[in-house]
């Protein structure tokens, strides 16, 4: 019995990983210093026009891509990111027929850890590679050395 529902836990697990990244945009690496380059990338997107990425505090990640308990698994929070002390815009990602690409470097911030906001301007959306209570993917957070 445990290991049937170990297996159907591993499966679901699998296909949410697969669902969520249509549109995620991951660090290259999990630590850099101020001033490392960086690479943010997603080798498949489902709006590879239109994608700007911002640097945030994983402390501040909940200000700006807020979860409505709504009993789903995720939801996306419609319109433009709001103006959130502590985020630095990178940039738009470059598209490379469905796959996004951006080479930015580390600005001068505080060391910490860091996530991704994204601003997808096509579907009028925005949200960030993890919350302090729930991280999809191992890079989707950047620890910023001394």
């Amino acid at each position: 019995m445990v290991r049937a529902l170990a297996a159907v836990f591993l499966v679901a697990l699998a296909a949410a990983t697969a669902a969520s990244a249509k549109d995620g945009v991951t660090f290259d690496r999990t630590e850099a210093h101020v001033g490392d380059r960086i690479v943010l990338a997603s080798s498949w997107n489902a709006h590879p026009h239109g994608l700007v990425a911002y640097l945030m505090p994983l402390s501040v990640s909940a200000k700006w891509w807020h979860i409505p308990y709504t009993g789903a698994w995720q939801t996306l929070n419609n319109g433009p990111p709001p103006k959130v002390a502590g985020v630095v815009r990178l940039g738009a990602l470059r598209a490379r027929g469905r796959a996004v690409r951006l080479v930015v470097r580390v600005p001068a911030v505080k060391p910490g850890r860091y996530v991704l906001g994204i601003w997808c301007k096509p579907c009028n959306e925005h949200w960030t590679t993890a919350l302090p209570n729930w991280q999809p993917s191992p890079t989707g957070i950047l620890r910023v050395l001394v």
